[in-house]
């Protein structure tokens, strides 16, 4: 039962999060947001689901006993870090009640207002952004190969742990630890601005536009990530890198050489459009052949499963206007690798 805490404080989440968008209903359908926001409400409680059986699933052998120290370890830091958040909260609100200059300052609209003067929709800026993505995505790969060096001497075994639950274990207390700051973050912000610190107030300036009103696309795309876990290694690699390289590539070659518009009604462009395809293609057949001890099939399915990808992400960089592609990407790609790897 130890598990319990992580599951709650997720599912608690995803209570909360239905509940803001149900409260601001009308303006979420009129600004076209409520399919994303749900879909972030019902990833968090999936996630929640299925969190008591992440640590196990690709280890049935580890002794309880370690499992539960697995559980309780997350579980502690998790709630340490919402303690953390509740102190801070209070305390904002607490100063900004008893001074009516501060709550002034601390007023969203106003802050809207200057973010929006000084945005610039420029390479440098994606730069910023897109090196938060990579960064979520290098976890993935730092914690697997610490885990592989650990098992390959023997370290992990003294401990009754393998590869998989050792890294998935840092993997989660990390991953899960930032979207949990992110979306109380977001909450507060788009709710009671002046409960934020000032830290949290800086770190929005580097949000896009299109985020002022709704969550942060860092939160989705962290949790859908989350089905893949129970996937083989290769392929919850695969789905983090399409997710965030082949992204980031599309974006960057789109904003630098891209002069021709994919949709009237999309900043998207072709050049961009073509750069995302073939960093998925690529991003599949090497991270296949990488960790192919992991996951050893033929070349013929890899080969079908890079152009299964690749397709999928092009479909939803044509088509995808609802739903954000930081959760469609890694949910349908992953999901289509998956299917053709059973088959």
């Amino acid at each position: 039962m130890f598990y319990l805490p992580t599951s709650i404080i997720l599912v608690g989440y995803s209570i909360i999060t239905l509940v803001y968008i149900i409260s601001n209903w009308k303006e979420k359908v009129e600004k076209g947001l409520v399919a994303n926001e749900i879909a972030v409400g019902l990833l968090f409680l999936i996630t929640g689901a299925l969190f008591p059986f992440m640590y196990q699933f690709h280890s049935p052998l580890i002794p309880l006993e370690t499992l539960n120290f697995l559980w309780l370890s997350t579980s502690i830091i998790f709630l340490i870090e919402m303690g953390i958040w509740f102190i801070t909260l209070i305390y904002n609100t607490i100063i900004s009640k008893r001074d009516p200059k501060i709550m002034a300052e601390r007023d969203y609209s106003k802050y809207c207002e200057e973010f929006n003067r000084n945005w610039t929709d420029d390479l440098k800026s994606e730069y910023g952004r897109k090196v938060l993505h990579l960064f979520t995505c290098s976890i993935i790969f730092i914690f697997w190969s610490l885990g592989t060096i650990l098992d390959n001497f023997g370290i992990l075994n003294k401990f009754n742990l393998d590869n998989y639950s050792f890294s998935y274990w840092l993997t989660i207390i990390i991953g899960f630890g930032f979207i949990f700051m992110f979306q109380i973050g977001d909450l507060e912000r788009l709710t009671k601005f002046y409960m934020l610190p000032n830290w949290a107030r800086k770190g929005y300036l580097s949000m896009r536009q299109e985020e002022l009103e709704t969550f942060l696309a860092s939160t989705p795309l962290v949790l859908s990530f989350v089905p893949f876990i129970f996937a083989p290694f290769p392929i919850f690699a695969a789905v983090a890198l399409i997710t965030t390289g082949a992204d980031a590539m599309a974006c960057v070659i789109g904003k630098k050489y891209g002069k021709h518009a994919l949709r009237k009604d999309s900043k998207k462009t072709i050049e961009g459009f073509i750069a995302g395809g073939i960093s998925t293609f690529l991003i599949v057949i090497i991270i296949m052949n990488l960790y192919y001890t992991w996951m050893p099939v033929s070349i013929v399915k890899i080969f079908l499963m890079a152009l299964t990808a690749t397709i999928i992400f092009l479909l939803i960089d044509m088509f995808a206007k609802f739903i954000s592609d930081n959760i469609l990407n890694p949910i349908l790609t992953g999901f289509g690798m998956w299917l053709i790897y059973l088959l």
